[in-house]
C-alpha cells in the first residue's frame, strides 16, 4: 500500500496520460504496474466508450477497474482487457424526453448514444441550418459503422448520453440555455479532444459522473473517497477531482483547475510523478 495510507488511484485518460497521436507512455505504464505490486486499485475513468478505449489500451497498462462514457459503465479490466460488467446507466423515459427536447431546442446537431456497454453506438442528429464543428464531421468518419442518421422521433430503444459540439465562443450561454431547459439532469462540459476549438455539452441521467461512479466503486471495494486519488486534466473530471482525498491536474489544465488542484508535469510522466508522490 502507498506510504500514505492511499488505496486507490484514479486517473482520466485522454489528455491526462494518453495524447491524441501518442500511446500511454512507458514511464506511466511503469507506474501502474508499481501501485498494483504496492496494492493499490488501479482506475481509469474516461469519457470514452468501453470500445473505444479498448481500441487503444496496451495490455502494458495494468487496471483494475474501467468507468466509460464518463460514468455511464463500470467495469473491472483483466489483463486480456474488459471483465465483469457492475453497471450501466441510462435515462428514465421522462430523462430521455427532457434531453431531447432540451437538444432540439438549442439548434445545433447533436449524438444520442445508445445504452452501455454499446455506448459507442449512436444516432446522429443535424439540422440543416446547423453547421458541422469539425469534431463532428471527424467523429461521423471513425465511428461510420456504428452510427445511423436521427430516425425523426425518439427510436424508442434506451439512450443513455446526449453530445452536443459547438464553437467556444458562445458556449457558455448554450450550456447555460440547456440546464434551464432540462434541469436535473447531469450536465459537463469538455474540451474537443479532436482539437477543432469546439466545446462539447455531455448530458447524462441524473446522478451520473466520473465521481459517483468512483463512489460506487470505492462503496464495493469497502474504501472511501478519503483513499483515493485522482488525476485529470478537464472540466469534465472536476467532480472526480473534488471528490477524491487528493487530486492532481497536468501543467496545461485550465487555469481555475490549476488554481484548485496541485499541478503536475503531463506528457508521458504524470502517473509517474503521482507515483513519486505518493508512493
Amino acid at each position: 500500500m502507498a506510504s500514505l495510507g492511499y488505496r486507490l488511484v484514479i486517473t482520466d485518460f485522454d489528455g491526462t496520460i494518453k495524447s491524441r497521436f501518442d500511446p500511454v507512455a512507458e514511464r506511466d505504464c511503469q507506474a501502474l504496474k508499481e501501485m498494483g505490486q504496492a496494492g493499490l486499485v488501479r482506475v481509469v475513468a474516461t469519457g470514452r466508450s468501453l470500445v473505444s478505449f479498448q481500441r487503444d489500451w496496451n495490455p502494458k497498462m495494468e487496471l483494475d477497474y474501467l468507468i466509460y462514457s464518463s460514468g455511464l459503465g463500470l467495469c473491472r479490466w483483466t489483463p486480456t482487457g474488459p471483465g465483469e460488467h457492475i453497471f450501466g446507466k441510462i435515462f428514465n423515459q421522462e430523462e430521455q424526453k427532457l434531453a431531447l427536447a432540451g437538444s432540439l431546442a438549442l439548434g445545433w446537431g447533436f449524438i444520442a448514444f445508445k445504452a452501455p456497454p454499446n455506448s459507442h453506438a449512436f444516432y446522429y442528429f443535424d439540422p440543416p441550418r446547423s453547421e458541422r464543428t469539425a469534431g463532428f464531421e471527424a467523429r461521423l468518419a471513425q465511428f461510420k459503422e456504428s452510427s445511423e442518421p436521427w430516425p425523426g422521433h425518439d427510436p424508442g430503444v434506451p439512450l443513455a448520453q446526449f453530445l452536443i459540439m459547438a464553437p467556444a465562443l458562445g458556449f457558455a450561454e448554450l450550456r447555460d440555455r440547456f440546464q434551464a431547459l432540462a434541469s436535473g439532469l447531469s450536465v459537463t462540459q469538455s474540451s474537443s479532444p479532436y482539437e477543432d476549438d469546439s466545446q462539447w455539452l455531455e448530458i447524462f441521467p441524473a446522478g451520473v459522473s466520473k465521481g459517483a461512479a468512483s463512489q460506487a466503486l470505492v462503496e464495493l471495494l469497502g474504501f472511501d473517497s478519503s483513499q483515493a486519488v485522482a488525476v485529470g486534466n478537464d472540466y469534465n473530471d472536476e467532480d472526480l477531482l473534488a471528490w477524491a482525498g487528493r487530486s492532481f491536474v497536468v501543467n496545461n489544465a485550465p487555469a481555475d483547475l490549476l488554481a484548485k488542484f496541485e499541478p503536475i508535469k503531463g506528457g508521458g510522466s504524470a502517473l509517474a510523478e503521482v507515483w513519486r508522490l505518493i508512493g
